[in-house]
């Protein structure tokens, strides 16, 4: 085991004695004679039964301090001697790839690609230092590379950074699987407005890979030239072969999260995504309850189960998915559109009074009005919908109460006769 100059020798050498083993060891040899003079002594049978029970006690607790120390040493001595000899180290001192070490133990595959972009980021600038850095990943619909997230200097500068897979930096790295780098940013120039780049003088981009494949490059702006040697870049490797596993298992946990919240036939947050959505816009709403109106829509397909039937469920699918576009399409960017069950749907329409959805149903109406569905090639239908609505705090103060108020009135909306049917709410009903 080698030692760089500033480095503590190994635990096990000179180590000097632990006063807690003297304790130790005088109690093993006062303790006999203790016992012998509390059996012979003239206590009673109870106090010389509690003294030898406290003279036990303080022995297991000093055997079991010694204990822990034992083990806290043995993980210090283990961290020491994790031999990393032949990785190019950034400062003299503790090795700091043990910084990536702790990151991808603790945290590899509980954070969300943000929040892991930026603890990872912070992480390497301790190893390599830069002035900022970028995430590019792949668009999966085109050979573009873009930035998904940045760190550092001008990051939302550096966020609108694009390119083809084939130019640029990033673009290199990503075809040819190894480390890049630019020490006059003279490839980055020829790519980027000189504007982009004040305060940069050089770049270095590292792909990030999962067995044999690229799946984004970490790119790195200096403040400085880089040595662009042997060393710089074995570091620079080795840092690619740390980061890459941290990267992967945070999009493996957004993706987790995402399906969780997202329903698998048209893509739009599912109905446990409309609760927490929901919940949110009505803790708002209670804390400004003048200031801040909030509305929820419940819909769904006048004979959807017809069609279901007489063209078959794969008809009866396309249906719901362009549905669900259709009633996207007709929203303000504010609002939130969830699949719920079957063929319903619930919108939530925050800052909106009554006056506000029955405008945002119309609007609806319309756009269905004007937009047809393609059954088959030479048959064409148009779509109808049951409208439901309900108002905070007029219809209901929480969340079920309003979903709950606005499908009773869409079951209204669907009587053939609604003048006639007087419709009660549930409680009101004995």
């Amino acid at each position: 085991m080698h030692f760089e100059e500033g480095r503590s020798p190994s635990r096990g050498q000179n180590r000097q004695p632990d006063p807690v083993h003297k304790v130790l060891f005088v109690f093993g040899l006062i303790a006999p004679m203790i016992t012998f003079v509390v059996a012979v002594s003239g206590l009673t049978v109870y106090q010389k039964t509690v003294g030898l029970i406290a003279m036990i006690a303080s022995y297991l607790m000093i055997c079991a301090y010694l204990f822990q120390r034992a083990r806290g040493n043995d993980r210090l001595q283990t961290t020491d001697d994790h031999d990393f000899a032949d990785v190019p180290k950034a400062k003299e001192g503790d090795d700091p790839m043990l910084a990536l070490e702790d990151a991808s133990q603790f945290f590899g595959s509980s954070l969300r690609p943000a929040d892991m972009f930026r603890l990872v980021s912070s992480r390497v600038n301790d190893i390599y230092p830069f002035a900022a850095s970028a995430l590019f990943v792949p668009d999966t619909e085109s050979l573009v590379l873009h930035v998904s997230h940045a760190y550092g200097q001008s990051p939302e500068t550096i966020e609108k950074f694009t390119g083809e897979k084939t130019a640029g930096l990033a673009g290199m790295a990503f075809l040819s699987g190894e480390v890049e780098i630019d020490p006059q940013l003279e490839i980055e120039t020829a790519l980027r407005d000189t504007a982009d780049l004040v305060g940069f003088r050089s770049a270095v981009a590292i792909p990030l890979t999962h067995e044999g494949s690229v799946f984004g490059v970490f790119q790195m702006y200096l403040a400085d030239q880089p040595s662009n040697n042997d060393e710089e870049r074995a570091l620079l490797e080795t840092i690619g072969d740390r980061i890459s596993p941290l990267f992967l298992s945070s999009r493996a946990f957004e993706r987790t999260v995402s399906n969780a919240l997202t329903d698998p036939l048209t893509e739009l947050p599912n109905e446990r995504a409309l609760y927490m959505v929901l919940e949110n816009q009505l803790a708002e709403s209670q804390r400004f309850r003048d200031e801040r109106p909030l509305s929820v829509l419940s819909v769904d397909i006048k004979g959807f189960d017809e069609t279901n039937q007489q063209y078959g469920h794969s008809t009866g699918d396309r249906l719901l998915r362009f549905a669900g576009a259709t009633i996207r399409s007709s929203l303000r960017k504010m609002d939130f559109l969830a699949r719920s069950v079957n063929d319903e749907f619930a919108v939530v329409l925050p800052t909106a009074t009554e006056k506000t959805a029955a405008e945002v149903i119309e609007r609806i109406k319309a756009e269905f009005a004007d937009t047809s569905f393609q059954l088959s090639d030479h048959e064409e239908v148009k779509l109808w919908l049951n409208f439901g609505w309900a108002t905070f705090w007029k219809d209901g103060e929480s969340a079920e109460q309003l979903l709950q108020s606005a499908r009773l009135r869409k079951q209204q909306s669907k009587s053939e006769d609604p003048n006639n049917v007087l419709w009660f709410k549930k409680e009101y009903v004995n």
